[in-house]
């Protein structure tokens, strides 16, 4: 077996840490058993991806600006649950698939943004990202709401 190396030890940290934060964030009342839960699961799906990530080849770079995404995000998700809950409170209709054309970059940063982007837009209630495909730069997105900060541009800055 050979030794992990630095990158792969911070990368298995990083995914620790937002796989942990996302765990946390979904409580209604964190304690101490849930931290150390959220510890422990976020170590065994940080290595998890990290050895995913290596064997299916990928490899990302990001752009320190995506890190901007976060507050348009947060933004959206407080309006689109307001709105998902008048659209279902008046059995509205079921919303749209539509394709989102990403820029054209070098192949690590349209990976890193396609996968940012995924996150971001499936993060709220209004979205999700039900296809990408890598060789055209396009993600197909099933919009049901869209109030709040069109993220669709948001995510192709």
């Amino acid at each position: 077996m050979t030794r992990p190396t630095p990158a792969a030890v911070l990368e298995t940290l990083g995914w620790a840490v937002v796989t942990g934060a996302v765990w946390l964030v979904t409580l209604s009342s964190v304690s101490f058993p849930e931290i150390c839960f959220a510890a422990a699961a976020g170590v065994v799906s940080g290595a998890v991806a990290t050895a995913g990530r290596r064997s299916l080849g990928g490899s990302w770079r990001f752009r320190p600006r995506w890190a901007g995404w976060a507050p348009q995000v947060a933004a959206s998700l407080g309006a689109e649950l307001v709105e998902l809950a008048q659209a279902t409170v008046r059995n509205a209709p079921h919303g749209r698939l539509h394709t989102l054309r990403m820029p054209e970059e070098d192949r690590k940063h349209a990976s890193g943004r396609e996968a940012l982007a995924t996150l971001a837009l499936s993060s709220t209630p209004g979205s999700i990202v039900v296809d990408g495909d890598p060789e055209e730069h396009t993600l197909t997105v099933h919009t049901l709401v869209s109030r709040g900060p069109d993220l669709t541009a948001v995510v192709r800055r």
